[in-house]
């Protein structure tokens, strides 16, 4: 039962109602995560950072397999994105408690808070320093009398000075007095450093062999819960026993299963224990770890956390720590499994799996110059030929990515040679792209699709191989077409099966793209064109909002796409409008679809005359475009150009100036139809323009 804290309990939902975030900090076994699990409503998720390091990376990358385990280990990409939609497909708010977290810095706290959420998501973050970050923070001091009484079970005043309001004392002191009286027990306690430790200490001497036993394996791995699976076979028959004594003496707590000694027990017991033969017990500890069966993934994640810090130890055999080291390889996050692959290619640097397996998750992860020398040794001793063909293809990409295009065009010509490999010859297209040949990378890829889209077998091939030439026709300037492929790859996956598949997440992501903004121009060369994409849309849109709801980032994201089309056919409407809220809650200010959907509630918002209000949208359009592309990208342009016209129209200052900037920077297609979109969204308003200035926005007519 929780005691007290009734007005940091108070403070707490206030912080999380406001702001959507709050820190909890202070001393270790202050309250903390008691104090959030007593705000925390039914369905709260949480997850604990034990373990980790301070770097923001390896913080949120255990966040993201935390959260991965806690939800039965989706074969997804974006784990924290499938999250977010989850939350968003609650009918009320969630509450994340991100537990255990080593320290907090700005950097850190926008890590941990999972924005594509949005504000349905409250998080409570507790950590015990906080050196000064943008988020309010609620700092847990000692009990005030009356409620370290009722903790206590007693009022004696000079025992109460003695545990200085900690709670964990104070519940430790409560057992304590079923032994002792107040008075014995404040003598006890008088002249002592720390009554904490003293009051550990006798709970310590009482412990039968497993509970002990149990402590010890705590103290010398890492501070994660400790899984039930491994204290199976650590304990065997003696584990219910020793779990319900640590429960009972309040030295652990049990946590959906595992059993989570608490960080000041731990330290306690490495110090006052009687001392054992710790490297026999961090074998018999890293043993039950290999050994644990793989069924139950949260169980499995706290597997690995332990086998990370076991790994480490120096004491262990070498054939111990490969195979710890290879479980915990298996978890998805590159940020977690990079130390562990470099362990492994260093040990058995002429195994040709392990160079493969490595190159292949350093890619992954950014470290392309490692991914390269890995391949690199691999190749030549490789003897199995798919392995072989393997580390040729991850070396001709890596080399691709790293420009080094000579030595990468002699690997695709021996990958080509032989019996043709569909997936080799979509990586080869895509090389092509790479290297800006769009002419080959757009035939071929068509020529692949139009010889194998008629095969199911081949379905997950023929889409990627879409959304490559997708983005080949994005880069080509072919951005309808681009869309509509990118809408055709979200279509093939509409079955109940196949909705989250992550070529969804690649389409939307091209969809979304701030290139693929179509040029807000007259209509009437592609009318049939954008007929057909709105009509599509449309379709998509609502089919999205029925199977996944209408705050999915997919609907939303389909929503934009859909205004796009409808302002490019002459009529905004209030498609946006309605939608609008769930757009900035759902997407970012830095998010694509964030300022290409301000451009479109813009032209709404103009086409209603309420030019005040479109001048806001076209600043929120403008400043996104021109922080993600540039102050002379055409999207950026077409945005300053719209947003002068709404301040002039206002009588706002800084009209002509912006309007001033889009003569001076803007190529011929930023002009083309952007009078007839402005004239049918502004009116007879624009008279108030120079003749000269419409000329030099616009395009004349050629003779």
């Amino acid at each position: 039962m929780f005691i007290g804290r009734q007005d940091e309990l108070r403070e707490l939902r206030t912080a999380l109602t406001e702001s959507g975030v709050c820190v909890l900090t202070g001393p270790a076994g202050i309250g903390k995560s008691a104090l959030a699990a007593a705000c925390a409503p039914p369905g709260t998720w949480t997850v604990s950072l034990a373990g980790s390091s301070a770097d923001p990376d390896e913080m949120a990358a255990t966040l993201a397999a935390a959260l991965r385990a806690r939800m039965g280990n989706p074969l997804v990409t974006d784990v924290v994105q499938d999250f977010a939609e989850r939350v968003a497909r609650e009918p009320e708010p969630t509450v994340l408690i991100v537990d255990d977290i080593p320290a907090l810095t700005e950097e850190s706290v926008e890590r941990l808070i999972v924005r594509a959420a949005g504000r349905r998501l409250r998080t409570v973050l507790i950590t015990t320093r906080v050196p000064g970050i943008p988020a309010p923070v609620l700092e847990l001091g000692p009990m005030a009398g009356a409620e370290a009484a009722e903790l206590l079970g007693d009022d004696d005043p000079d025992l109460l000075a003695l545990l200085g309001g900690h709670p964990l004392a104070l519940r430790l002191a409560g057992l304590a007095l079923r032994k002792h009286g107040p008075a014995d027990l404040a003598d006890r306690l008088a002249d002592v450093p720390s009554p904490l430790t003293v009051l550990l200490r006798d709970r310590f001497d009482g412990l039968g062999e497993p509970a002990s036993r149990v402590l010890r394996f705590s103290a010398l791995s890492s501070p994660a819960a400790l899984p039930p699976g491994v204290l199976r076979l650590l304990l065997g028959r003696a584990v219910a026993e020793a779990v319900d004594e640590l429960h009972r003496e309040l030295l652990a707590t049990p946590v959906d299963g595992a059993l989570q000694v608490h960080s000041v027990v731990r330290d306690a017991a490495r110090q006052h224990l009687p001392p054992v033969d710790w490297t026999a017990l961090a074998r018999r500890l890293a043993d039950a770890v290999i050994d644990h069966p793989w069924s139950d993934p949260a169980e499995s994640f706290l597997v690995n956390r332990h086998a990370d810090r076991l790994a480490g130890r120096p004491d262990l055999p070498l054939a111990i720590v490969d195979r710890l080291h290879r479980r915990v390889i298996t978890l998805r996050e590159p940020v977690l499994t990079a130390p562990h692959h470099r362990e492994l290619a260093e040990h058995h640097f002429d195994d040709p799996a392990v160079l493969v397996g490595a190159a292949e998750l350093m890619r992954e992860a950014g470290a392309l110059d490692e991914a390269r020398d890995h391949a690199d040794r691999a190749v030549p001793l490789a003897t199995d030929p798919e392995l072989r063909g393997r580390a040729r293809l991850l070396l001709a990409e890596v080399l691709d990515e790293l420009g080094d295009t000579g030595r990468a065009e002699h690997l695709w010509t021996l990958l080509r040679t032989g019996p043709p490999s569909p997936d080799v010859e979509v990586r080869f297209l895509r090389s092509r792209r790479l290297r800006g040949r769009y002419d080959e990378a757009r035939t071929g890829l068509a020529a692949f699709i139009d010889e194998h889209e008629i095969r199911y077998s081949m379905l997950d091939l023929v889409q990627s191989a879409q959304l490559e030439l997708a983005r080949t026709e994005i880069e080509d300037g072919a951005q309808p077409d681009a869309r509509r492929r990118a809408a055709r790859v979200i279509a093939a996956h509409a079955g109940p099966d196949r909705q989250d598949h992550p070529a969804v997440t690649d389409a939307i992501r091209v969809l979304v793209d701030a290139r693929l903004t179509p040029p807000l121009t007259d209509p009437r060369e592609d009318r049939p064109v954008w007929e057909d994409t709105e009509r599509e849309l449309r379709r998509l849109r609502d089919h999205w909002a029925g199977t996944h709801g209408p705050r999915h980032s997919v609907t939303l994201a389909l929503t934009v796409a859909l205004g796009e089309a409808l302002t490019a056919l002459g009529r905004p409407g209030d498609t946006l409008s309605r939608v609008r809220d769930d757009v900035r809650d759902r997407f970012g200010p830095e998010h694509p679809a964030r300022f290409r959907a301000e451009m479109v509630l813009g032209f709404a918002a103009a086409r209603g005359h309420r030019n005040t209000d479109a001048a806001d949208h076209f600043e929120g359009a403008f400043h996104g475009f021109r922080a993600a592309l540039g102050d002379t990208h055409p999207n950026t342009l077409r945005a300053e150009l719209a947003l002068g016209v709404a301040l002039k129209l206002t009588g706002r200052r800084g009209g002509a100036r912006h309007m001033l900037h889009v003569v001076r920077h803007a190529p011929g297609s930023v002009g083309i139809g952007t009078d007839l979109f402005l004239q049918s969204a502004f009116g007879s308003g624009l008279s108030v323009f120079p003749s000269w200035l419409w000329r030099r926005l616009t395009p004349q007519p050629r003779d």
